[in-house]
């Protein structure tokens, strides 16, 4: 592929995650991993995201699942927002990112702090959370009863307060 990766690295697709993909080198840093994960996603590469899951997490049942939901969206991007640790010298490391897409007309943000490990050599998705909410963004989020900000067309309390 001729065009630049997915994960918005400068770099053409086949010289940055394509590469990872394709194994002809490997995800040398958690952000590396993280990176071609969202593009593995943006091209519904189910069996490298599952092959990417530590060996103990690794949701094979949910396969199809998983493929069809990544299949049904239109991603728009992916933002990395802080890497703690996860060098190639860390056997530990954290990524924080928002991957934007639109799932039936609406615009939506995943905002995780991802947990990764060595495992075998190789870095591997453990768990993800979302970050907390800060101070200044809690004085800003609609009441219980509002429609939710994430454009879902549901109420606040059904939909991101949960």
């Amino acid at each position: 592929m001729d065009k630049n990766c997915f994960c918005g690295n400068s770099l053409k697709y086949n010289d940055c995650c394509g590469a990872i993909h394709a194994a002809t080198r490997k995800a040398n840093t958690a952000e590396e991993l993280m990176r071609s994960r969202y593009s593995a996603f943006v091209l519904a590469d189910i069996d490298y995201i599952l092959k990417t899951y530590a060996s103990d997490k690794c949701p094979a049942d949910q396969k199809e699942e998983i493929l069809n939901w990544a299949k049904s969206v239109e991603w728009l991007g992916l933002e990395i927002i802080s890497s703690e640790k996860g060098s190639e010298t860390d056997s530990i490391g954290w990524v924080e990112f928002k991957a934007s897409f639109k799932e039936d007309g609406q615009k939506q943000v995943m905002h995780e702090r991802s947990l990764f490990k060595l495992e075998s050599e190789a870095w591997v998705y453990v768990s993800g959370e979302v970050p907390e909410v800060t101070e200044k963004l809690k004085d800003n989020l609609p009441n219980r009863n509002d429609l939710c900000f994430c454009g879902s067309a549901k109420k606040y309390k059904k939909c991101c307060l949960q």
